[in-house]
């Protein structure tokens, strides 16, 4: 099982670095930018591709009063890290700044569906859910991100950034062969009984 540690520790060891972190709160040197960079790696990484394990799909909560132009105004998630889809990939969206009713900013999502259901890419923290190409790729784009600070050596960060760039793509490319995507197809059968025109609800 893997965990935040384990990831810091396996970026460290492609960097060449002799010593590993036991918690990113002791106060090396190595905890002291993992902990900086850790997070930030992190969702640079999985606000990139919409990962299974990420994936997400919810209705959406009204609230009420949508700026001009739009017909509904709906609270973004919590944990929501990139928008991918408002009841499926050719509805019409926006996600816009603005404040709740105590005044704080918050994050909304303005469309003109009614009950709108909403796919996107959560904030996973806990490293259990990550698959074992993200974590390769996560460890070697925490490499890149830390070899300067750590070693200083360009030539190292850069071939830390091309071995990150290799992983991120195999990771991607293997994640998405793991899912199924529905596409409506009308039946032979039906079209030539005159269906071919009609327009079918999609599925998501």
């Amino acid at each position: 099982m893997n965990s935040d540690i384990d990831i810091c520790n396996l970026a460290l060891m492609r960097l060449g670095t002799r010593s590993t972190i036991a918690a990113l709160s002791e106060g090396s040197a190595e905890a002291n930018v993992c902990a900086l960079v850790y997070p930030v790696v992190r969702e640079a990484l999985l606000a990139r591709h919409p990962w299974n394990f990420a994936r997400r799909r919810v209705l959406l909560a009204d609230l009420g009063h949508p700026p001009f132009g739009w017909r509904y105004r709906y609270a973004t998630p919590s944990d929501c890290l990139r928008v991918w889809e408002v009841d499926g990939p050719t509805t019409p969206f926006e996600i816009s700044g603005d404040l709740d009713t105590q005044g704080n900013p918050i994050q909304v999502i303005l469309t003109d569906r009614p009950r709108a259901w909403l796919t996107y890419t959560a904030r996973v923290t806990d490293p259990a859910l990550f698959n074992v190409r993200f974590v390769e790729a996560l460890s070697w784009m925490l490499a890149a991100e830390m070899a300067i600070a750590l070693t200083g050596d360009t030539a190292l960060a850069q071939g830390c950034l091309q071995a990150a760039g290799n992983a991120i793509t195999a990771a991607e490319a293997d994640d998405a062969n793991q899912r199924f995507e529905h596409h409506d197809r009308i039946p032979e059968a039906l079209a030539v009984r005159g269906f071919l025109g009609k327009d079918p609800t999609p599925w998501h």
